[in-house]
This record gives structure tokens, sequence and C-alpha cells, in this order.
């Protein structure tokens, strides 16, 4: 299977999981090493446009691939288990996912993406847990250097 990363292209072989051990995520308190990723390189894309407050310091870009085989285990979080106003939730979301965190349960969580929440949707948000064993089965395939369309901008 594969997942994707938009990242800094400085940061963009780190697969350690270091932005959370210092920041808290939608998903996640400050502490746990674990890096986001997504289904798609287009919701990656709005996942990081979502953040920019100033076009002009954004950093080079690199698409970051990941392929994982097909039998690591995945939990998830399906929509229609959240409570109607869960993006307003931050605290519950960072439970649900510090929880599986401590759980140990699978490598990867399948969570629903803020920006397109849409039930059945192929775009979702996936968070890779570094302390588990099987991580180590992730691999990044392929760096893909990156550039927003102006447009977008």
């Amino acid at each position: 299977m594969r997942l994707w990363r938009l990242s800094g292209t400085q940061h963009a072989r780190s697969f350690d999981g270091g932005y959370g051990l210092l920041f808290d995520g939608r998903w996640n308190t400050a502490g746990w090493p674990v890096t986001y990723c997504a289904t798609s390189p287009s919701l990656c894309v709005l996942e990081k446009l979502v953040h920019v407050e100033d076009p002009a310091l954004l950093p080079d870009l690199t698409m970051v691939v990941y392929d994982f085989p097909d039998d690591l285990g995945i939990d998830d979080v399906p929509l229609d288990t959240l409570p109607g106003d869960w993006r307003q939730q931050e605290a519950m979301t960072q439970e649900i996912g510090s929880r599986w965190l401590a759980s140990g349960t699978s490598p990867l969580i399948r969570v629903p993406s803020a920006i397109v929440a849409l039930p059945g949707s192929p775009d979702l948000n996936l968070m890779i847990n570094h302390r588990h064993p099987d991580a180590g089965r992730i691999a990044i395939a392929k760096l893909v250097p990156f550039r927003f369309d102006p447009r977008l901008l």
C-alpha cells in the first residue's frame, strides 16, 4: 500500500516522528513520535495549505511517498463514530489518538480529515506510531520535489 506526506525538503528523509514529539496535532498530544500521512497527494496539499499563513515563508517542499506491506496492521476511527462537532473538539481527537498510541495495537491508524470530512471518502489521514515494532516495515519509496500551483496561494 502507499501513503503520501508533503514535507519541507530539509526534513523529507526524516522518519522518526520528531514533529509529534514537540507539537500537538489534531490526533495527538506532544510527546509521541508520530508522522501524519494521507491516502492521496491531493489531501497532502490541502492539509499543508490550511496551515499556510504567508506563502512567501514556505520552504522548498518534497512529496514523500511511503510503501508498506498489505498485511501491516491498521486501526480505524470511522467518521460515523465521531460526534457531529468533532472538528471543534481537538482535545477529544487528541485523546483518541493518544489512547491509540499508548495501546500499541498497530503501527498505523486511519482518521478522518477535518478538511474532507465526508462519509465513505477515500481521502483519509493516517498516523504512523514510530514506537510500534512494525513501523520499520514502512519505507520511503521516493521523494518528489513539489511546488504549489500559484493559483492556490
